[in-house]
């Protein structure tokens, strides 16, 4: 895929630093004392997690996972599906 012009950066909106929870240790390879900011847990999650990982991320942060999976054009669309489906069915 070809991008004309300059890419944009996405800038953080979730900067908080919170603990890496244990299932997703493996995706943060570059977290300082066990914490991580929680968009970058959210978005290796998302971009290298299984079906299962992505699901009990979902469960953890709905809201934050949800905005990022739509804020970030690299997410693949499956995952966006799922991550849909999921806020729908949360919010009956």
């Amino acid at each position: 895929m070809k991008i004309k012009g300059e890419p944009k950066r996405i800038k953080l909106k979730y900067k908080e630093w919170v603990e890496v929870p244990e299932p997703f240790k493996r995706f943060v390879w570059d977290s300082v004392d066990g914490k991580s900011p929680l968009e970058d847990i959210i978005l290796k999650v998302l971009t290298y997690g299984r079906f299962e990982e992505i699901k009990t991320l979902f469960k953890m942060y709905p809201e934050e996972t949800y905005d990022i999976a739509m804020r970030y054009p690299d997410i693949k669309r499956g995952v966006k599906y799922w991550v849909k489906r999921w806020k729908r069915e949360w919010k009956k």
